[in-house]
């Protein structure tokens, strides 16, 4: 039976008006007066944009403190790294002496995490209680912080650590001990050229900035609950029960998948919450998972660089139907789709963006068997089983003004994976892909893509079509073996997700474009010159 309900959601006992009056009159001319700030940004030690591959599995060390030192392994299969920090005393500690980070009977951290393009971004154990050499050591382990690992040549990088808990954080130069693995480590360099120069943001590069805002300031709509008014979730909970769950079948889920992190989040859970601050372990870095219900858009961004608070919000307005979202460090508006700070203190700033699939619960399963998904233990009292929008699924209404409306090319809300590089857009109906996997070598203003979809399956996304050796690949469809969906001609078979499953490129990933899955009405508001694939 389908979800609905008679209204939309309405949160706050404050009269729309009041929220709107408050909101124009107090946050936005604030957000003018602040719109000269820039968003802070980390020091880093300088690295360059070096790719990290298994060349660099070695042990390094500091060269001011030869004390410090590091082993460092690379799986190119998962695009994990898995670092271990050791120390040397000038004392020998007492006994079994505790192994408190940072004090001279401590040894060892480790950490672990993904490669996210030139870094990796680890989460850092403590291990403390161990004796060595004992049948029963008794150790236990402790969330300690985060350690993000650069490399600027095949022989020199640095470490950049954070723990919160302990105080500690700096960032250490590293070398290696001996330099026999830096010619292997250089001819895969050479193989990583840049192939192509990305396309930084959705639309125009360096839009006009006029009055803090690249957005028309009176084109903000007013969309009922105020600030915060549609709460994101703060502490999401995942669960394997997949029989206590909400979730049928044909339900759309967002799915996204890190090393062997693997989750799905219920649009029916993020239609009453929009924006939802999740990471990967307690010491890692925060992550964003955003759905608009009006556009049918479903993103992920990570946290700004460098800030206290790095989590986002529901600010309750619209653009052009749309989500706008806000940043609790500096409030500055970000229309979802528009992927880029519209209005506020960091106006043109591009988040750091990952892949994601929308696709249905059943086709999400099927690849990913392991997954965890998102539990209605959301904190909040809903009722999930509902749909908050009345009939708007189904029919072609469209509750707030956007550009454009009288382009009626296709349905209103025809979903759509759509693509922009620089002023050229194109979209690809999902109905419109073959009922197996389609995959269609493409360009787009001169960029080489790869589509792929199935309208069965229900999904479509889109990648650079440059392979690690700066080749500009032709793929072809891979049927029955979902997530696999295509493969190249140098013998490499790729996921959905846009990872180099197994071949000679495996562990590499596609490069993301500007693109995603949005209802046609949406997307011709925002970018009206589209073309469509039919």
């Amino acid at each position: 039976m389908p979800r609905q309900a008679a209204h939309r959601p309405a949160f706050l006992g404050v009269s729309a008006a009041l929220k709107r009056a408050l909101w124009f009159s107090l946050v936005l001319p604030l957000f003018a007066s602040l719109a000269v700030l820039s968003v802070p940004q980390p020091a880093h030690a300088q690295a360059g944009n070096i790719a990290i591959k298994n060349g660099f599995n070695d042990a390094w060390f500091n060269p001011s403190t030869p004390g410090q030192g590091f082993f460092i392994t690379v799986f190119p299969v998962s695009g994990t790294v898995f670092l271990a920090w050791f120390t040397y005393d000038t004392e020998r500690p007492i006994g079994n002496a505790p192994a408190n980070l940072g004090e001279a009977g401590h040894r060892w951290l480790t950490a672990f995490g993904p490669i996210n393009g030139s870094q990796a971004e680890l989460a850092v154990e403590v291990t403390s209680g161990g004796v060595f050499n004992s049948a029963n050591p008794q150790v236990s382990q402790v969330s300690g912080g985060t350690i993000t690992l650069r490399f600027s040549s095949c022989a020199a990088g640095v470490v950049e650590y954070d723990m919160p808990a302990s105080g500690l954080s700096g960032a250490i130069p590293i070398e290696r001990i001996s330099n026999a693995n830096v010619a292997f480590c250089e001819s895969q360099q050479a193989q990583s050229c840049q192939a192509i120069e990305l396309d930084q943001s959705h639309g125009p590069n360096n839009p006009p900035v006029v009055n803090g805002s690249i957005v028309p300031l009176g084109e903000f709509v007013d969309g009922g609950p105020g600030p915060d008014g549609i709460p994101a979730i703060e502490n999401p909970v995942f669960t394997t029960d997949f029989s206590a769950i909400l979730t049928v079948p044909e339900d759309l889920v967002i799915g996204i998948k890190e090393g062997d992190d693997i989750r799905a989040y219920p649009l029916h859970i993020l239609w009453w919450h929009e924006v939802l601050n999740d990471r990967f372990s307690p010491s890692a870095q925060f992550f964003t998972v955003s759905h608009c219900p009006l556009t049918g858009t479903s993103m992920l961004w990570d946290a700004i660089d460098g800030v206290s608070n790095p989590t986002w919000g529901v600010s309750g307005l619209l653009w052009n139907s749309n989500l706008v979202m806000y940043d609790r460090e500096t409030a500055t508006l970000w229309p979802q789709m528009l992927e880029q700070a519209g209005f506020g203190p960091a106006v043109t700033t591009i988040p750091k963006r990952r892949q994601v699939v929308e696709t249905t619960w059943q086709t999400w399963l099927e690849m990913y068997p392991d997954t965890v998904v998102l539990s209605q233990n959301t904190g909040f009292s809903r009722d999930y089983r509902l749909y908050p929008y009345g009939s708007y699924l189904w029919d072609d209404r469209i509750l707030f003004p956007t550009n454009n409306a009288e382009d009626m090319r296709l349905q209103a809300k025809e979903r759509v994976v759509g693509i922009n590089v620089g002023s050229h857009s194109r979209v690809y109906p999902i109905s419109g892909f073959d009922s197996g996997v389609e995959v269609i070598n493409d360009t787009v203003g001169g960029m080489p893509v790869v589509v792929a979809g199935s309208s069965d399956a229900n999904f479509g996304v889109i990648y650079y079509r440059h392979l690690p050796d700066c080749s500009v690949a032709e793929f072809e469809a891979v049927q029955g073996r979902l997530p696999v969906i295509m493969q190249d001609g140098r013998g490499n078979e790729w996921d959905v997700l846009g990872n180099a499953v197994s071949g000679p490129d495996a562990g590499a990933r596609l490069l993301k474009t500007n693109s995603y899955v949005s209802y046609w009405f949406a997307w011709t508001a925002f970018f009206p010159e589209v073309e469509i694939r039919q």
